[in-house]
């Protein structure tokens, strides 16, 4: 079976379900229409830069690799894929008080493209490799959280100081799904289920923190901080 044809399903709908958790709690702090807009919108600018980083990555994948060249490309992408949402964030059309709500709607479009586009030509799912179905799931709760912090960085205008601790958090996501995969090409299967584990486990602690504990922070206006 074809990892695009099992993961493109299992991406758009757990985004919708997790989408639907974030915002089903905060009805009137933010447009319905933006949230719909920039969802949509993540799809198609996360199908742009997931191809363009697949074109990068498949050859790296499949040949000789080295833990330097995944911790620099690893970077490199994380840096893109945050710098796509900071600049889609700064537009003045999303400038009121649901911004960290948008950066994760357009987070989970963007994320929800992620298997089928970037390794669904490359690898197949068995009962072997059976762990690689967590890394989208792990992929899509780090950028989740990844697309509030981003949001609230340009609510509070605070960008730089949230987009790099944004980009250290999709780094270190991108490490361990590239170790992941690479190890499941040379057939090394435990070692690519153990790092693929060490990726849901970490984007599951990353989105659990921010949703328990920054989100409500990143929600408040002016005037309620004033009052902590």
């Amino acid at each position: 079976m074809e990892l695009n044809t099992l993961l493109l399903p299992l991406g758009v709908i757990p985004s919708l379900f997790l989408l639907y958790l974030i915002i089903g709690e905060r009805e009137g702090k933010f447009k319905e229409k933006s949230i719909i807009i920039v969802y949509i919108g993540g799809i198609v600018l996360g199908s742009v830069i997931y191809i363009m980083e697949g074109m990068i990555l498949y050859p790296m994948i499949t040949g000789d690799v080295y833990l330097n060249l995944i911790i620099i490309f690893s970077f490199i992408f994380s840096f893109l894929d945050q710098l796509v949402k900071l600049a889609v964030l700064n537009l003045s059309a999303l400038s009121d008080s649901g911004l960290p709500l948008y950066g994760a709607s357009f987070s989970l479009g963007f994320s929800s493209v992620f298997a089928p586009l970037l390794f669904g030509r490359t690898l197949e799912v068995g009962l072997e490799n059976a762990m690689l179905v967590a890394l989208p799931f792990s992929v899509m709760l780090i950028n989740c959280s990844i697309g509030i912090i981003i949001g609230t960085g340009v609510k509070r205008n605070m960008r730089g100081k949230y987009f790099g601790v944004a980009t250290i958090a999709g780094t270190i996501i991108w490490i361990t799904v590239i170790i992941s995969i690479v190890y499941s090409l040379a057939g090394e299967t435990v070692i690519s289920a153990i790092f693929s584990i060490c990726s849901i486990v970490i984007s599951s602690f990353a989105f659990i923190a921010v949703y328990k504990k920054h989100l409500p922070y990143a929600m408040m206006d002016r005037r309620e901080l004033r009052k902590l």
